[in-house]
């Protein structure tokens, strides 16, 4: 749905159908309501955030100013993660470092209920928002939540080893923090912000590997555009992690970064 019939079926409570079937009568609450909402996106206040709700791989996920909204592109993070999930022949563990809303981790406990999962996070905000999610999609008690700082050694100590290490992190140069549209401004700048150059946290992430990560263990790694190559170099550089892939996204962006522990 485009953000329109977003706003316009969740105000109505009724399908995107019913938009165009002329049945869907607008009482005045709803009225009133769709033109709060109208004057807060005037003032480029995301939708997602004046609906509370964020769409992504099939779930409906809550979402507020504590967190990052999920972006469609990160989808095909998470069906990376499947696919090699798909073929596990035994139950593995599976870490989200920044897990944010959640939307990784509960899409992937979602439907592998035979894995256990990790979801670490340095803010007790996000955290708040990613276990309302796993609650809310019955995957709460196969999820443990980590509240700690990857750039804090006592972090690496109590990660227990894992099969799989997943992250979308932070990588938006600091520098271009201010150029970015109204709506992206409005959401936590901890987790746009991956230092001077964008790569801050796949370089701790890459020397996080060597300690949580068991070996043969894999891991995937979202990536901003243009940054793929340098990603890879920094796995290839630790000596301990051996590059498998790129997937592109839809748009023929370089998106996803494959890497296995040897």
């Amino acid at each position: 749905m485009n953000e329109q019939e977003l706003i316009l079926t969740s105000v109505l409570q009724c399908r995107r159908v019913d938009l165009y079937t002329g049945t869907v009568e607008v009482t005045a609450d709803q009225k009133q309501q769709l033109d709060d909402i109208c004057s807060r996106r005037s003032s480029r206040e995301p939708a997602q955030y004046i609906l509370r709700t964020c769409e992504f791989m099939g779930l409906d996920l809550y979402v507020d100013q504590r967190v990052l909204i999920p972006r469609p592109e990160t989808e095909l993070l998470v069906e990376a993660a499947a696919t090699f999930l798909q073929k596990a022949g035994k139950p593995l563990s599976v870490l989200d470092i920044g897990t944010g809303s959640g939307n990784i981790i509960v899409s992937l406990a979602k439907n592998f209920s035979q894995h256990h999962f990790l979801a670490l996070d340095i803010s007790k905000e996000a955290l708040e928002v990613a276990r309302q999610n796993a609650r809310t999609h019955d995957v709460f008690s196969r999820i443990t939540f980590l509240e700690d700082d990857i750039f804090s050694d006592t972090c690496i100590r109590k990660i227990p080893l894992c099969d799989i290490v997943i992250s979308n992190p932070p990588y938006i140069p600091s520098g271009d923090i201010a150029d970015l549209q109204p709506e992206v401004l409005q959401e936590p700048h901890g987790a746009l912000d991956g230092g001077e150059d964008g790569l801050r946290f796949y370089r701790r992430i890459a020397q996080f590997t060597k300690h949580a990560l068991s070996r043969n263990g894999f891991l995937f790694l979202e990536v901003g555009q243009g940054q793929a190559k340098d990603v890879q170099d920094i796995l290839e550089q630790t000596g301990h992690l051996v590059v498998q892939g790129c997937l592109n996204d839809y748009s023929h962006i370089e998106r996803v970064v494959i890497a296995q522990r040897i």
